[in-house]
């Protein structure tokens, strides 16, 4: 995992100092610097993950340095947190005002400095993470999530969620009309873990039509059960008439055939990974069981299908 580097930004080099201490404990890598130029010229080089600002130093003070960072489009993104002695109401709205994240005031407890600093570097690693279409956590969230459960030796089940026949429909109705229908798989899959508070579900959107939820094993059946019924009875409103009559839509293939292409289902593999410690083979183990089931004849709507090799 790559270090953290957060640069320190104040004129007294004390604060410097004291700050670099208690931070090198905590495995961070900092930088700290004196004023506004050096900071500007560091940028200009090298993006740190956070920024802990004074607002006053001689030339470019803390007010106009935050101004700077969130105006150019390389450093906007950029965590800053304002450390200060100035405690009145107005700066701190100031700073917040001119897109500082956070605001602590000198002297400060070292105990919530570092709490702080870790809870504004998870919120930008989760928001970084979010698909800006579903809102929903993206691949590093769905990891972590899964290599933390895996760690602490707690019995889950993993969910692969593909959307069959998804390309067909985009190429007739339109990638608005396809947005719609990933929209409403995540406002789906919000509902049903809703129904199930005690499997401490997770939901994550890996991209296009690939979601993924897990679950404690107990409930991760029932689950997916519940995803596929609701699916199979919500999408007919998102078809022509004349489509849901006959049951599909005539289009040509990747290779140019006329071919008929089903209304659309869920195909979700389930995996039980007791065994597997590494993301990566768990995501190929449930991509080959999908396949897998993708391809089971005498299939009729959605379908939920668990692995039960181990």
């Amino acid at each position: 995992m790559k270090t953290k580097r957060i640069l320190i930004v104040d004129d007294d080099p004390n604060v410097g100092l004291l700050v670099s201490a208690i931070l090198k404990q905590q495995g961070f890598k900092v930088v700290p610097l004196y004023n506004g130029d050096e900071v500007l010229d560091f940028l200009k080089k090298e993006i740190p993950d956070l920024i802990l600002l004074d607002l006053k130093m001689p030339g470019i003070d803390g007010f106009a340095l935050c101004k700077k960072i969130r105006e150019t489009q390389k450093t906007k993104n950029i965590p800053i947190i304002i450390l200060s002695g100035v405690s009145k109401v107005e700066t701190k709205i100031n700073t917040i005002e001119l897109g500082a994240d956070d605001f602590i005031t000198k002297p400060f407890d070292v105990g919530e400095l570092r709490a702080r600093i870790n809870r504004i570097l998870m919120r930008k690693k989760t928001d970084i993470s979010l698909n800006p279409l579903t809102q929903l956590p993206g691949s590093p969230t769905i990891q972590d999530e899964t290599l933390t459960r895996t760690k602490n030796s707690e019995d889950f089940g993993f969910a692969y969620i593909d959307v069959d026949n998804f390309k067909a429909y985009n190429d007739v109705y339109g990638y608005a009309k396809g947005d719609d229908i990933i929209r409403a798989i995540a406002n789906i899959l919000n509902d049903k873990i809703r129904q199930f508070p005690q499997a401490k579900s997770f939901i994550g959107h890996i991209g296009g039509d690939d979601f993924v939820f897990i679950s404690d094993e107990e409930h991760i059946e029932s689950i997916a059960k519940e995803i596929v019924a609701e699916f199979d009875s919500k999408i007919k409103d998102f078809y022509k008439p004349e489509h849901l009559k006959t049951g599909h839509i005539t289009i040509p293939d990747r290779k140019g055939a006329i071919r008929n292409f089903p209304i659309m289902t869920l195909t979700i593999a389930i995996i039980a990974p007791k065994n597997i410690k590494h993301y990566a083979k768990l995501v190929e183990k449930a991509a080959e069981l999908k396949g897998y089931a993708k391809k089971l004849s005498g299939r009729k709507g959605s379908i939920y299908f668990r692995d039960r090799r181990d």
